[in-house]
Parts: C-alpha cells; sequence; structure tokens
C-alpha cells in the first residue's frame, strides 16, 4: 500500500511541477482555459500527494503504540 502512494505521491509532485512551470514559463496562463488546465494540474497534483504523509504518520504511530506502555 505504501509502495502505491509512494507512486501516486511522485506523479502528483510532477503535476505540481508541471503546473507551477506552465504558469512561469508560458503565457497559457492568460487564457480562461490555461487558466483551467493549471489549475487542474496543480489542485489534483496535490490531491495524489497528500494520502503519502498521513499514511506514513499513521504507520509510525502504529509501530510506537506498544511501547506508550513500557516504562524504561
Amino acid at each position: 500500500m505504501i509502495k502505491l502512494l509512494k507512486v501516486l505521491h511522485i506523479v502528483g509532485l510532477i503535476m505540481l511541477l508541471v503546473g507551477v512551470g506552465l504558469y512561469w514559463q508560458s503565457d497559457i496562463g492568460q487564457q480562461v482555459s490555461g487558466i483551467l488546465v493549471i489549475a487542474l494540474l496543480i489542485g489534483v497534483g496535490t490531491l495524489i500527494m497528500s494520502p503519502l504523509p498521513v499514511a506514513l504518520v499513521i504507520e509510525w504511530s502504529k509501530k510506537q503504540s506498544p511501547n506508550l506502555g513500557s516504562k524504561e
């Protein structure tokens, strides 16, 4: 599951970078359709990226939970 989320995270990061690159490097952001494409790339990219950190925190907390009750 984590491997799939890592792949999706990388794909989302690429989409985010392409959207920001289009905004900075081209005149496509001056048209309504260009604005929609850029917003779609950035929005979907960040949406795809978001589950991985949550899954990593949940996985980390599951590994830490047996140690909560122990006294060292």
